[in-house]
């Protein structure tokens, strides 16, 4: 069960990195459709993680070291994404309220 945690840890991880990679792209499309899969991914390392516990399984040193070297990674990606995206959501933000505030202002008072 510790190989299928650390594959599942490998393969959510090499989405993460497609999402990073389409980020700096500015393919937001392409990140929400991988984000989907990435989720998924999540779920399978909860119940698996949740079933080690079960268990009394635990992971070897080596395991354990990629464990957190791929979470490490996943993180880094994750805040590296947030930080391409906050500039966007900035600027979707000012295009909403400028509509809304065009929206309640009558034309013949402008």
């Amino acid at each position: 069960m510790s190989k299928a945690l650390i594959d599942t840890y490998e393969s959510s991880a090499k989405i993460m990195e497609q999402m990073l990679i389409a980020a700096r792209q500015s393919a937001w499309e392409k990140v929400t459709e991988l984000e989907q899969s990435y989720m998924l991914k999540i779920e399978v390392i909860k119940t698996l993680e949740q079933n080690l516990r079960l268990q009394s399984e635990t992971l070897s040193p080596d395991d354990h070291t990629r464990k957190q070297k791929l979470v490490q990674k996943i993180l880094a990606d994750d805040g590296e994404i947030r930080n391409l995206l906050y500039p966007v959501m900035h600027r979707i933000t000012d295009m909403i309220f400028d509509a809304q505030l065009h929206a309640r202002i009558p034309p013949d008072a402008i």
